[in-house]
């Protein structure tokens, strides 16, 4: 039995979400590409200490690996906003059947249908 695409309130409404988490990231993004910037780590008044420059090497690290991971989720985001102005949102990408409602209120950018998704894991 075919499963249903979202209705257009809750589209509406998982557009609204996705928009703000969207716009929480791109503010997020911004900070922690100031944080990681060597620039301001070098004007913060470290000395040659190597324990300080490997403390703030660290903190550099960690602020670029939390600004990567933050781009990957805005990449899923915006396929999930240009989806649902194809009219495509909600539908696996590799079976075609309605995503679980359940799984998009979770996740509302996965792409495929918790079917699938068990199959790409377990790569069968």
């Amino acid at each position: 039995m075919a499963r249903k695409q979202p209705a257009q309130k809750q589209l509406r409404a998982r557009r609204e979400e996705l928009e703000a988490e969207r716009a929480q990231l791109v503010a997020q993004v911004a900070e922690l590409d100031a944080e990681a910037d060597v620039n301001n780590w070098r004007e913060g008044g470290f000395d040659d200490d190597p324990a300080d420059a490997g403390s703030a090497s660290f903190e550099r690290e960690t602020a670029q690996s939390l600004s990567n991971h933050a781009r990957g989720l805005l990449t899923q985001i915006d396929d999930a906003l240009r989806r649902m102005d194809a009219g495509t949102y909600g539908l696996c990408e590799r079976c075609g059947e309605a995503i679980e409602p359940e799984r998009l209120e979770a996740i509302p950018y996965a792409t495929l249908c918790m079917d699938c998704k068990r199959r790409e894991e377990t790569g069968r």
